[in-house]
Formats: C-alpha cells, sequence, structure tokens
C-alpha cells in the first residue's frame, strides 16, 4: 500500500519505521527538516519537507494515489484540516490522532474511520491500573472486524511476567497480537522490550471471543 503519514514526532516515526519494515511504501511529511532526516537515515521512507496545512502540497505528492492517510501532528486544527484535505480527495482510508474530544465528533461527521484519542487512552490506562491484578480494559474498538485493542497491568503473578517477545507470541491466544508496551510514560515498540516486567502494560489487539483468554494472562 502507499501510506501517507502526516508529522515526524514519535508517534509518527515509530509507525513509518515499522509500516516500511513489512514493505509498504510511506511517505512522511513534517515541516521540521531535522526529524525527516533523522527518520530517512533510520527506515526506507520518503520524507517530504513541508507544512501540511499548505494545500499545494497535496497536489504535488499526487495524494489521490495514495491508499492510506494517517495525521499524526500534536495539533488537532492540523488533524482536522488533513482529514478534510484526505476525504476531498476520496483517501480510502484515513486515521487521526486527536487529543480534544470536540475534534473526535467532528472527525465522526466527516466519516473518518479511525480516530485514536490520546485522552481517552490515557484514562482507560489509568483505571486499568485502580482496578487491580485481574483486570483488563478495552482502549479502543480495532479498526475493522470483530476485534478489540485492549491492555492490563503485568503483576507480580502474571504468566505474561518474564516472558520475551518470542515467548509471548506462543502464549497469547490465536488471531491476538502485541502492539505495543506502555511503562514509565513511554510507548515502547515490542522488540524494544527484552521480555515483559511487573508493572508494564501490553497494549494487545485480540478477538472478542477470546477476551477473557488474555485477561487470565494479566
Amino acid at each position: 500500500m502507499r501510506i501517507l503519514i502526516i508529522g515526524a514526532g514519535e508517534v509518527g516515526r515509530l509507525l513509518a519505521k515499522r509500516l516500511s519494515e513489512i514493505g509498504h511504501s510511506v511517505t512522511v511529511v513534517d515541516k521540521d527538516e531535522e526529524r525527516i532526516v533523522s527518520l530517512s537515515d533510520e527506515a526506507d521512507v520518503m520524507g517530504v519537507v513541508r507544512d501540511a496545512t499548505d494545500p499545494s502540497l497535496y497536489d504535488e505528492i499526487d495524494l489521490s494515489t495514495y491508499d492510506v492517510v494517517v495525521a499524526a501532528t500534536d495539533r488537532d486544527e492540523v488533524n482536522l484540516f488533513i482529514a478534510a484535505i484526505a476525504k476531498m480527495y476520496r483517501i480510502p482510508r484515513i486515521f487521526v490522532r486527536v487529543r480534544n474530544p470536540e475534534t473526535s465528533r467532528l472527525l465522526s461527521m466527516l466519516g473518518v474511520e479511525g480516530v485514536i484519542a490520546e485522552r481517552q487512552i490515557a484514562a482507560n490506562i489509568i483505571f486499568s491500573y485502580i482496578q487491580g491484578q485481574y483486570s483488563i480494559v478495552e482502549l479502543i474498538p480495532a479498526l475493522q472486524g470483530d476485534f478489540l485493542i485492549v491492555s492490563g497491568v503485568v503483576r507480580s503473578t502474571s504468566p505474561l511476567r518474564g516472558k520475551s517477545l518470542r515467548e509471548l507470541e506462543k502464549v497469547l491466544p490465536r488471531g491476538s497480537k502485541l502492539l505495543l508496551v506502555y511503562h514509565e510514560g513511554e510507548f515502547k515498540d515490542p522488540r524494544e522490550v527484552p521480555y515483559l516486567e511487573e508493572g508494564m502494560m501490553p497494549i494487545i489487539i485480540t478477538r472478542r471471543d477470546v477476551l477473557r483468554d488474555v485477561a487470565k494472562l494479566l
């Protein structure tokens, strides 16, 4: 797929690297030249140093040829603008990072497929800490199909404690996959985590019908 990511901060950078590694054609736009140069050194992506609010950008990169647009800047108003432009160009799939619930409502009105509300995720993470040992919390619905993105806290007695990524893949129920690990205020690529420690929060995509099995591992 041809994928356009606007914003080369932590979210955009990690997403671009992972998508390029599995063979997608990825273009990343950011007005910060240093970010683009750094990302281009780390991953096989096309970097464009431009202001995403300049409408002429989208004709220049031939936006209509892309399959997916991801608005991953840290400004809701910019991400809303990008989503509107992508809808105008009839991009099949659009995903947007947002902070303000009002922005989420506007994006839903636009018919945007994926709206990732950071405050909602953060609140649910805190909730899962409060709930205790065997809690598992739905963070957001998965982007398509009968799936959920869930998380929970690894406790001292959790079967997942001490498991490496390879070991984790063997014990997770069929159809489940580790997406990220939240630890010490940061989202980490699972490949950067040698093994799951107590207090870490694995973020897992799983089928609804095996949710109880995932919960038993936490």
